[in-house]
């Protein structure tokens, strides 16, 4: 654009400038009165010249003592980028009081009437319009460098259906930003019903470091409509048939006051549990469940797999005022169960009761996935006679029966040398996890002796413990890309808040040996190694303090963070398995769009992993096959190989394998139900004003509804312009200007006087 400059003058002396001014005026005046003395006797049209002329220079030179400046500040102005993401989930097509969908009210504003929003921002702005399509994004338009570069005429239509399964106020908008540059905004039009992965807050907070704003347009009702609906059930994935299935069933409840409504747990047409209530109006209500697992209804003979049952949540108004909700279409939820044989099991060995140990037992305690078994040392002095031999498994088999071991602050001495090569055997043959907790005594480099050494990925550098006063955390580039370590749902949030969490008081002192990778670091000492060893895992950590994370938040980031390091370290779950193949998946559970996992492990016919395989695996929706996935090697596990399916839809599926590209598919079948969760786009049926604001003031934009985007959007966005300025400054009392001014004004002065016969 055309570049404009302002002059200005400004005054940089060291005296105070109106004295300057004042001074300078006065001996102007004082030359003039002095000079028409000299003058008194000439006359003439030009007279008054000379004294004019001494009068003004008298002034310049004083008027230097004020250090006068002259600025010149041009402005070359670059159009900022503005993206505009438009939301299309189904919560979009709903009619507030206008009878008209909030879609179409936005289309309306942003591409109707004699100047639309779209217009007039191509006027001061590049410009992008992206459509918001669930986890995905959709470029609809461009116009950028004043229409030097468009991706054509200016739409008049959307043409799209607010039909979009969820809404992604996260990633998905990440997709529509793309790389992010100086003078960028992004506009979202949304009713801000977020209820895919990831957190649109803390997205809005990295876009303010990287000075992104946000402006946030809000569509939708803040008045609920008279509505019911089930916003979600928790409940465990699997359950054992002589357990008590436990649950809570949370609702959206917007109903008048004393509308007559139930709450219903069926399958298979049983009816397992009901509550009759009445509304109140008040939005989120808790109804806690529990039923005897023994009463759901046997599977259905043709069913492969017997294990799995299908519940079916459901509210509903009751009596005559059936009819006054806004819609049914939130009503009901399905939620699949898994009938478990065994749980996973975990050995927790530890050289004294720690605070770390303590907590971690309780996190594999309370999750009913696992079967936990703790052991603390009691310093027997004889082995025979310590709590270890005592309680530690009496037979190989047994040992090779657990998932994952997890020792502490623990000597080797205190086992017999062959349970020693049982463990070494658990992790290198039988794929085992192992994950190993340093401590303050130090016995953990004992086990560098021996057969045991094999294990252990690092080695010390130090022969004493080590403390200092503090430490935080900070995860390698290795760590930030390691789904366990993941406290937060953005992945560039996570990175930034490990660094944040309690410092810790104490870590030993070790390098990580080769083959090893370093995950994350306390201070310069690397305090989180892993190295796959044989067919198992290893995972070593430098302190035991991490349960310092629970200071004001319980086990919000503690146990999160054990559980998933269980969950990848251990050896991995399969829910069917012959005597040559395993396959599992890595959840029980799974809603429409997301993906699953699968897991094959493949043994030869001496039992014995195979490492060089290639397997494939066929996935089937109702009986037909729908993808066939090639496995990769799992680098964490020797002999385990995985894939990811595609985005799965509502329905029955199964899982069969094939050991290679020539090999036909096996007779094992792992069953997998994707259970409909009920449409989320309408759980909620009104604008969730709180997030959009959240965002807008995390990235430093602002929040605005819908009737207000049309006159106040352009203005806002004015700001995100990028601007080159130039200042160039001429020092005005020591240029030749200044002082060729009054030599020409007293050059003047004295052609005037030699005129005037005065010299």
């Amino acid at each position: 654009m055309t570049p404009t400059t302002e002059t200005t003058l400004r005054f940089t002396g060291d005296y105070h400038v109106p004295m300057v001014w004042l001074v300078a005026l006065g001996l102007a005046v004082a030359m003039w009165f002095l000079y028409q003395r000299e003058m008194k006797f000439h006359s003439g049209a030009f007279a008054w010249v000379p004294a004019a002329c001494r009068t003004l220079a008298v002034f310049i030179l004083v008027l230097a003592l004020s250090g006068p400046v002259m600025r010149r500040e041009t402005t070359q102005r670059q159009l900022g980028r503005v993206v505009l993401a438009v939301d299309t989930s189904a919560s979009m097509k709903l009619e507030d009081a206008g009878n008209e969908a909030r879609l179409a009210r936005a289309e309306k504003m942003l591409l109707s009437g004699t100047t639309p929003l779209l217009k007039k921002l191509t006027e001061t702005q590049d410009v992008e319009l992206v459509l918001l399509r669930g986890q995905q994004t959709q470029r609809v338009w461009w116009h950028r460098q004043k229409g030097k570069d468009t991706s054509g005429e200016m739409p008049t239509s959307l043409e799209v259906q607010a039909d979009a399964p969820i809404t992604n106020l996260d990633n998905a908008l990440r997709d529509a930003l793309g790389p992010v540059t100086p003078g960028t905004a992004l506009v979202v039009f949304s009713d801000g019903q977020h209820n895919g992965p990831g957190s649109p807050e803390e997205f809005a907070s990295t876009m303010k470091q990287s000075t992104t704003p946000i402006f946030t347009v809000g569509f939708g009702t803040e008045v609920p409509p008279p509505d019911l609906s089930v916003l979600n059930v928790l409940t465990a994935e699997s359950v054992f048939t002589e357990e008590n299935l436990q649950g809570r069933v949370l609702i959206s409840d917007s109903l008048p006051a004393g509308t007559p409504a139930q709450v219903k747990i069926s399958s298979a047409g049983k009816t397992l549990w009901e509550q009759s209530f009445t509304g109140e109006g008040k939005g989120e209500r808790r109804f806690d469940f529990s039923f005897p697992v023994k009463e759901l209804p046997p599977a259905d003979a043709n069913e492969r797999d017997k294990t799995l049952r299908l519940l079916n949540v459901q509210v509903a108004v009751q009596g005559e005022r059936a009819s006054l909700e806004k819609t049914r279409a939130n009503n009901s939820r399905e939620v699949a169960l898994h009938l478990l044989t065994k749980k996973r099991k975990v050995l927790i060995l530890d050289g004294r009761p720690r605070w770390e140990t303590r907590y971690i037992h309780n996190h594999f305690d309370r999750d009913e996935r696992w079967e936990s078994k703790l052991i603390f040392d009691d310093y027997a002095e004889k082995i025979d006679d310590c709590a270890v031999q005592k309680l530690f498994p009496l037979t190989r088999e047994e040992l090779l029966s657990y998932d994952l071991v997890l020792i502490g602050d623990l000597s080797p001495a205190r086992f017999k040398e062959f349970q020693l090569d049982w463990l070494v055997e658990y992790v290198e043959k039988r794929g085992g996890g192992l994950i190993l907790i340093d401590g303050i005594h130090g016995h953990l480099k004992e086990w560098l002796k021996g057969k045991p050494a094999s294990l252990i990925p690092v080695s010390w550098t130090s022969a004493t413990s080590t403390s200092f006063k503090s430490a935080a955390w900070s995860l390698t580039t290795d760590g930030e890309r390691q789904q366990a370590l993941r406290l937060s749902d953005s992945p560039s949030a996570n990175a930034s808040l490990w660094p944040s969490l309690p410092e810790m008081r104490w870590a030993a002192q070790v390098k990580a040996e080769p083959g090893s990778i370093t995950l994350a670091n306390l201070g310069n000492n690397p305090a989180a190694v892993f190295r796959p060893v044989g067919a198992g895992a290893v995972l070593y950590l430098a302190s035991d303090d991490l349960w310092r994370w629970r200071f004001q938040v319980g086990d919000l980031y503690h146990q999160r963070l054990w559980m998933q390091l269980a969950a990848w370290v251990a050896a991995p779950p399969f829910q069917a398995e012959d005597k040559k193949l395993s396959i599992g998946t890595d959840r029980l559970r799974y809603t429409p769009g997301e993906q699953s996992e699968i897991r094959v492990r493949v043994r030869n016919a001496s039992g014995e992993l195979v490492s060089q395989a290639e397997p494939r695996a066929f996935l089937l929706l109702d009986g037909k096959e729908i993808a066939t996935l090639q496995l990769e090697p799992d680098p964490t596990h020797f002999g385990i190989y995985r894939t990811l399916t595609p985005p799965l839809k509502a329905g029955a599926y199964e899982i069969a394998v094939a050991e290679s590209s020539s090999a036909t598919r096996s007779d094992l079948r792992l069953s997998l139900r994707v259970a409909d969760a009920g449409n989320p786009e309408l759980a909620t049926l009104t604008m969730n004003r709180p997030l959009l604001e959240a965002m807008a003031n995390a990235s430093g934009g602002r929040f605005l509804r819908e009737e207000q985007a049309a006159t106040e959007l352009p203005n806002l966005l004015q700001s995100i312009d990028r601007r080159q300025v130039t200042i160039q400054e001429t020092n005005l009392w020591s240029s030749w200007w200044w002082f060729g001014a009054v030599i020409v004004l007293l050059t003047v002065e004295w052609l005037m006087r030699k005129r005037l016969k005065l010299v």
